[in-house]
């Protein structure tokens, strides 16, 4: 029996959802916007980005795959809220190492310091971890509306517009493939901007 219409609309939604999910996913964001550091902040070298990329995001995934391999994590999203804490833990502990190495390269201020790429990342990895130990916010979500607003937002004119389509969409396909429930993609929303606030209002 051939597929009716909305059975196909649905199946072309949750296939856009799960491609916007994977694309937009936070370790993708976050690992673009570091190794773009040097077209973004002065001073900084593709060497100290390439540093950074790897310390904050290749190292904590790759202890992510390991563990999903072992059967320890149900997916790379780690759906399960309850299995977040430790590879949070991990990814923190390894973004401050990585950040004493780039003080040693002699990274700028702007890539490391407490209003820098590295910085707000660790911010919102902190901000992120505490909220998932009693509650499941999506990190999707909140990562997806702090580098839309931190590479967006400068933009003239559609820059505002074009982060919010951008971290909407991201919000949008979570919640359509059910991995989280309007609140919470608007409480990831929420630390996602909270963190680009604090990034603009800090020296």
């Amino acid at each position: 029996m051939p597929e009716t219409a909305p059975s196909i609309g649905a199946h072309l939604s949750r296939t856009l959802a799960l491609t916007v999910t994977e694309v937009f996913a936070p370790t993708v964001l976050v690992g673009v916007f570091l190794l773009a550091q040097p077209l973004l902040t002065p001073g900084a070298t593709w060497l100290q980005s390439v540093t950074a990329m790897v310390f904050t995001v290749g190292l904590p995934f790759a202890l992510l795959l390991w563990l999903k391999h072992r059967g320890a994590v149900t997916d790379h999203h780690i759906s399960v809220r309850e299995d977040r804490a430790p590879v949070m833990a991990f990814a923190a502990l390894s973004l401050g190492i990585g950040a004493l190495l780039l003080v040693h390269l002699g990274a700028p201020a702007g890539l490391f310091g407490a209003i820098g790429a590295i910085g707000a990342v660790f911010v919102g990895l902190v901000l992120c971890l505490l909220v998932n130990l009693v509650w499941k916010l999506s990190v999707h979500s909140a990562v997806a509306a702090y580098i839309a607003l931190a590479l967006l937002a400068p933009v003239p004119a559609l820059g505002p517009a074009l982060a919010l389509l951008l971290a909407s969409a991201v919000g949008w396909s979570r919640i359509r493939v059910g991995a989280h429930s309007p609140g919470q993609v608007l409480a990831g929303h929420a630390v996602g901007c909270l963190v680009f606030a604090v990034s603009l209002l800090l020296p």
